[in-house]
């Protein structure tokens, strides 16, 4: 299991985009919505053999992305986390998309997407060394229950006593 599947990222970003990635084809015969009927276990009856063949290796290729992806998660946060994650948050999501479209783009990944996997990696970063936590335990360790309310006063001042005679 990884920690994003193909349909989150065909949702988080253009599913029209990471299938143009995907199909490594020539002529490109792989659409959005091929992709999303595949990555969805729909079926694939109304398409050409060709575009069945096409539209399976381009759902490998992401597959292999996102798996990909979720070796360098497990590496960054093996550190202070039990790995794979049996709860996964958000945040480790949407960082195992940000990888996997990154890897989508080979070498001609625009700004914005290489700027996205930086910040990715610098949030893995953050995690291993315990500036982010995931609210997960850190190995094994049990969490702080959350919900408790903790305070504390300083002793009353203005007693019956001490006011007595005013």
């Amino acid at each position: 299991m990884t920690y994003a599947t193909a349909l989150v990222l065909l949702d988080r970003f253009s599913a029209e985009e990471i299938a143009q990635r995907a199909d490594r084809g020539m002529p490109r015969l792989v659409s959005a919505a091929m992709l999303q009927t595949a990555a969805a276990g729909g079926s694939m009856s109304g398409y050409t053999a060709d575009e069945q063949a096409s539209t399976a290796s381009a759902l490998a290729v992401v597959n292999q992305k996102l798996m990909d992806a979720d070796s360098v998660i497990d590496g960054y946060l093996m550190a202070r986390y039990t790995t794979p994650l049996a709860v996964v948050p958000r945040l480790v999501i949407g960082i195992a998309c940000d990888l996997a479209r990154y890897a989508l783009y080979d070498d001609i990944a625009t700004e914005q997407i290489t700027q996205r996997h930086k910040d990715a990696v610098k949030m893995l970063e953050a995690i291993s060394k315990g500036s982010i936590n995931l609210g997960a335990n850190d190995n094994n360790v049990p969490a702080q229950d959350l919900a408790a309310v903790n305070y504390s006063a300083p002793a009353r001042t203005f007693t019956s006593a001490a006011l007595e005679g005013y």
